[in-house]
């Protein structure tokens, strides 16, 4: 089991309200993920914050069998179908200020979050210790 950092755009994507209605996310599959991985969810410019944890459901999904989550699409045109989607399902959220950019940075983030990453070590430990485990 791997554990991630994946980025959302709130200028790109409402994923609160996505999660507010499915409870689940369907991903672009950027990277070699597994069923039961942990995705964090950092929250780009202007929140810069951690704000998610989840958990791999599905991978490989086909575009055409992934959800319909257009109404909290930001995007002034849609984007293409990407080949293939992983379904993340939310296990907690948080709204601490210590998953901000800032705190990750001095507890083990030495590369700026530009794309997803595998998270590790002092890092993650810091990280999930903001969530309360199940």
């Amino acid at each position: 089991m791997q554990s991630w950092i994946f980025i959302s755009s709130p200028l790109s994507f409402k994923m609160d309200e996505c999660l507010s209605k499915f409870g689940f996310v369907d991903f672009r599959q950027r990277n070699k993920l597994a069923v039961n991985d942990i995705v964090y969810i950092y929250v780009s410019s202007p929140v810069q914050e951690i704000k998610y944890k989840m958990i791999v459901e599905r991978i490989n999904i086909p575009y055409e069998d992934t959800v319909d989550d257009s109404p909290f699409d930001v995007h002034i045109k849609p984007l293409e179908p990407l080949q293939y989607y992983s379904r993340l399902r939310l296990l907690q959220q948080t709204d601490t200020p210590k998953l901000h950019l800032s705190y990750l940075r001095k507890h083990g983030l030495v590369s700026s979050l530009q794309g997803n990453m595998k998270v590790s070590g002092e890092l993650l430990d810091y990280i999930d210790s903001f969530f309360i485990n199940k």
